[in-house]
């Protein structure tokens, strides 16, 4: 029997400096966007004060003072405003990418991919009423919701537990329409075959979905070694061939990779859709700036 040889292995996710750093993040942000259709739900309720009252949530920066709920501050000390039923829906969606394309890189894409997903997660929890997390190809875990920040733990532990899969893009339409089209969807791939994600892209946006695609770029979608040689690794099977690297594979390595996003970014401006290039940073850095284009992109 042949043995296949283990998938590469991801460095720990979420350790304690990352948590950090995540809360600190969090603490910074500025406010996070819904879907186009709740904001402007949200901005009549915030003018008018109208709709339902449903419930509170826990006071940002950037919230309209006139919504505090002062008898609920007083009650426990801490500051909450009013939640009418207009903005119930504004919520985010994340859809991942769990095959094992993602395994390729130093550090792993998939490593970048899931910390990525935390903040952009987090940010929903803290900014908005929740979010859905959707990995196609997860069996029973392919569908989750979480609500508020007291859920960034849940969330952390969710995504930490996803495993690694083979499922087509176009999984992701129907879990993504069983919960209705509320919020912003924020799809994060390696977008390794963008024919692919043609169907599930014109699906959602008919629907009228809005939507960003999140690439986490690593040095070697850009950096093509000039010599020497290269090691290349099936991450399905995990069996490596050592490849020569002469001038005339490298300039050929370096229009494939060019080429590569040429057809990405393309994918996206046909449906009207921004794709976000994050350059991830190394497993171990934790210094904020790194993280703050996220932050910055999902205030947009």
């Amino acid at each position: 029997m042949t043995r296949v040889p283990p998938l590469p292995v991801v460095p720990p996710r979420y350790p304690a400096p990352f948590r950090t750093l995540l809360h600190d993040l969090l603490a910074r942000g500025g406010r996070m966007r819904s879907g186009r259709v709740d904001q402007q739900r949200a901005r009549r309720a915030v003018l008018s004060h109208s709709g339902t009252f449903v419930g509170h949530r826990p006071y940002v920066h950037g919230d309209d003072p006139r919504r505090i709920d002062w008898a609920a501050c007083a009650r426990t000390g801490e500051l909450f405003v009013k939640q009418f039923e207009e903005e119930r829906r504004r919520t985010a969606t994340l859809v991942l990418d769990l095959s094992a394309s993602l395994l390729v890189g130093a550090p792993p894409r998939r490593l970048a991919a899931l910390r990525l997903a935390a903040v952009v997660g987090g940010l929903a929890l803290r900014h908005l009423d929740g979010v859905t997390v959707v990995a196609p190809g997860a069996g029973a875990a392919a569908l989750a919701t979480f609500a508020g920040a007291g859920d960034l733990d849940a969330l952390l532990h969710h995504l930490d537990e996803l495993p690694v899969v083979a499922s087509a893009p176009e999984a992701a339409i129907p879990l993504v329409l069983s919960r209705g089209m509320s919020g912003h969807l924020h799809w994060i791939s390696d977008f390794a075959d963008p024919a692919r994600f043609e169907l599930p892209l014109a699906a959602l946006r008919r629907r009228g979905a809005s939507i960003t695609g999140w690439l986490p770029a690593l040095p070697e979608d850009r950096d093509v070694p000039r010599q020497g040689y290269v090691r290349v690794q099936d991450p399905e099977t995990g069996a490596v061939l050592a490849v020569a690297v002469d001038a005339a594979l490298a300039a050929a390595m370096r229009r494939q990779l060019e080429l590569l996003q040429r057809r990405q970014d393309r994918l996206f401006a046909q449906f009207g859709c921004p794709l976000v290039r994050w350059q991830a940073p190394a497993a171990a850095e934790y210094g904020i700036v790194a993280w703050q284009e996220i932050v910055a992109w999902c205030a947009r």
